[in-house]
């Protein structure tokens, strides 16, 4: 049993040896060198690619704004007011950060130069995901939960109405032979287009009864209350259409703007370009 552990030993004792020579060997050698300094290099340029890659930043150069002017000549024949190369540089800049987020999520393979149309891709897929949400009745239930305070309706009448005849204002307790009905009409349009008599008319009348003749720029007319329905907030399913539309734009401008504030955004030096995410929001 000794001498199996002894041999054991011995082997060991060789390949270490072994290892030590060829080690000792291939540092020596200055091939060797080449392979370990390439090999650094190698882990460098990776550890430095990966960070450079993982950063977002969107460059706007003094060239580019420079172009940006010479293009609007070329196109519109004179130079750009500073409101609308604001604007321009704030759609290039969006083009290039929806552009790239849009690679990110492999919504196109192919030319990243192509900002435009991968910028539009991007909204497209954001706009797909908030439809999908407003679909949701408890995601829009609480949105209007929140803004409820948006979706009014203002004083509404529904009444019938007939112009008089010179003979029927000489007997105007006579029940009119013919009429005509309107729906859910606002004050301000009956105001506008009728005058203040008929509202002082209509809130004094008793409901379903014909008024005494009211003078109104086209002519005498008696008018019947069917209906009034004082100014309110709209209920979840009367709000429901434009709660819709409101909140996938919600949706959308919140997605991209977590999008944005990803991103930094470097400027020339008193370039005069004013870049936030609101003003990068009206470019959607």
């Amino acid at each position: 049993m000794y001498a199996y552990a002894a041999f054991n030993i011995k082997r060991l004792n060789n390949m270490l040896n072994t290892t030590l020579y060829w080690l000792k060997k291939f540092i020596k050698d200055p091939f060797s060198h080449f392979l370990i300094a390439g090999g650094i290099l190698f882990i460098c340029y990776s550890y430095y690619y990966s960070n450079t890659a993982s950063t977002n930043e969107v460059v706007i150069t003094p060239s580019q704004i420079s172009q940006q002017k010479r293009d609007d000549i070329t196109y519109f024949g004179s130079p750009p007011s500073h409101k609308m190369l604001n604007s321009d540089i704030n759609q290039a800049i969006l083009q290039q950060i929806l552009s790239q987020q849009a690679l990110k999520l492999g919504l196109e393979k192919g030319d990243p130069n192509l900002n435009a149309m991968l910028m539009q891709r991007f909204i497209s897929y954001t706009t797909q995901i908030a439809k999908i949400n407003a679909a949701n009745t408890t995601l829009l239930h609480r949105y209007y939960l929140a803004h409820r305070q948006n979706y009014r309706y203002p004083d509404m009448y529904s009444l019938c109405y007939h112009f008089l005849s010179p003979q029927e204002q000489a007997h105007s307790k006579q029940t009119p032979t013919s009429q005509q009905c309107l729906s859910h009409i606002t004050k301000q349009d009956l105001l506008s287009k009728l005058g203040s008599s008929i509202i002082t008319t209509l809130n004094t009348i008793t409901p379903r009864t014909w008024s005494t003749p009211i003078n109104t720029p086209f002519g005498p007319i008696t008018v019947k209350l069917i209906q009034y329905k004082k100014a309110g907030i709209l209920n979840f399913n009367d709000a429901k259409s434009l709660l819709t539309a409101d909140y996938t734009n919600a949706v959308i401008h919140t997605k991209i703007a977590d999008v944005i504030k990803k991103y930094r955004i470097q400027l020339p030096a008193n370039a005069g370009i004013v870049v936030t995410t609101k003003t990068l929001l009206k470019n959607v």
